[in-house]
């Protein structure tokens, strides 16, 4: 195969991955995979998550889903997201990030009309587009396969734009009201200071209450969610061009050195390497 990252893993699993500057697609298949819930995670890319087959449910912000064979699950950027497996039965998905930029202009701002999830076992068209990339990674040459996957990429986010009126979310989903007015507030006013005691004035809950919750539903610390949101929105700003000084600031960080530390904990950089690197 021409593509390093096509291989046989082992006789139970194999995968390919294509990568792009702006985007990414693998395919995998686990035989007998880990009854585990994966990494939590969240990041400034978009996420589809094409479900083939398996049993397992998956958590976007606090909403769990359960998923059936021909889901697909779009993960807009910066939503803590996860799967958790409930059985070692095979599990087979391919899974795409990608940044709005690989669509036209006019495309980009509709990607926030998609659904979480909806099943695609009735559309042909996008399920091809999906397994012809399998195809791709053995038979052309690294560069020209990349060029096809953004090309296929933009093939299937089309077609999901297009049908996206007719599309419903799945009723298989569990929330909590709670948890939606929690991630609200995080949200919408990031430059404040949240922590439980803030959170729990706001919503008149007693502090234990909403640290229990949040970790029930989320499967994550209340802190390093917040935390983590923080450095996202300033990850996002320093990519704008603003200055670190004033993100640290428009974050709602005291002392600069606090925001430097967290930033490089958590992206693994620093703010002003994000800014050369523009």
């Amino acid at each position: 195969m021409q593509n390093a990252d096509v291989c046989a893993c082992a006789e139970s699993s194999y995968h390919t991955h294509l990568k792009d500057k702006y985007c990414d697609m693998r395919h995998a298949v686990e035989i007998d995979p880990q009854v585990e819930t994966f990494f939590r995670h969240t990041h400034l890319t978009y996420e589809i998550l094409y479900f083939v087959r398996g049993e397992a449910e998956y958590n976007i912000e606090g909403q769990m889903f359960t998923l059936h064979p021909h889901d697909l699950v779009f993960i807009p950027p910066k939503k803590f997201h996860y799967l958790h497996l409930k059985s070692n039965a095979t599990y087979e998905r391919y899974c795409s990030n990608f940044e709005a930029r690989i669509l036209p202009p006019e495309s980009r701002e509709r990607l926030e009309s998609l659904p979480s999830v909806w099943n695609i076992e009735k559309k042909p068209i996008l399920r091809a587009c999906f397994e012809k990339m399998d195809e791709y990674a053995a038979r052309f040459s690294e560069a020209d396969a990349r060029l096809m996957l953004r090309c296929t990429l933009r093939e299937i986010l089309l077609n999901l734009l297009y049908e996206a009126p007719e599309i419903q979310d799945e009723d298989d989903v569990r929330r909590n009201r709670i948890i939606d007015r929690i991630i609200s507030l995080i949200e919408t006013y990031p430059d404040r200071d949240w922590n439980a005691e803030m959170l729990s004035r706001e919503l008149f809950l007693s502090k234990s209450y909403i640290q229990n919750v949040f970790s029930q539903y989320m499967d994550i610390g209340l802190k390093t969610y917040i935390n983590t949101k923080k450095i996202l929105y300033a990850q996002s700003l320093l990519l704008s061009g603003d200055r670190p000084a004033d993100v640290c600031e428009a974050c709602g960080f005291r002392d600069y050195s606090t925001f430097y530390r967290l930033f490089r904990k958590i992206t693994g950089t620093t703010p002003n390497e994000i800014v050369k690197g523009i």
